[in-house]
């Protein structure tokens, strides 16, 4: 079991807000509020672009990685074994910095390669075992500059 969380941005406080429910209600006249509720009597309105839910992942330096973050892998290179376990090379896997989606049902990165949007599934990442690298740099929110290319 993972554990299920969501945060969202407090309107008011202007603070991070961190708790197990996110809601939505849709008024008359079309108008909207999101609330992230962390206890029976704590309940936090939220900007809606600023929600996101837990992935159950930690970067290399044990920060939670939400729906929504930016994080950055550097470049590395990784031994490549066939079948039978025998070192066949070194192949160079680039840097990448990318937001942290959901993508039919799975936790991806979304970044741009050579201009072009692409989705790279964090469960190929998972897979290479490179958590270790991960950073979490910022989030969507407050850090849509970390994505734009110089």
């Amino acid at each position: 079991m993972r554990e299920i969380k969501f945060r969202g941005y407090d309107k008011f406080d202007k603070r991070w807000v961190y708790g197990y429910g996110l809601h939505q209600s849709i008024f008359i006249d079309g108008s909207s509020n999101a609330y992230v509720t962390a206890g029976i009597r704590e309940v936090f309105i939220v900007d809606k672009e600023s929600t996101g839910q837990y992935t159950g992942l930690k970067d290399k330096n044990g920060v939670k990685i939400y729906e929504g973050d930016i994080v950055r892998r550097p470049a590395y290179s990784e031994e490549e074994r066939d079948y039978i376990g025998d070192i066949v090379g070194l192949y160079h896997i680039p840097e990448k910095i990318g937001e942290v989606i959901m993508y039919e049902g799975a936790w991806c990165l979304k970044f741009e390669l050579n201009g072009k949007k692409v989705l790279n599934p964090f469960f190929e990442m998972m897979e290479f075992d490179r958590f270790d690298l991960i950073e979490v740099i910022g989030n969507i929110y407050e850090n849509k500059n970390l994505l734009e290319e110089d």
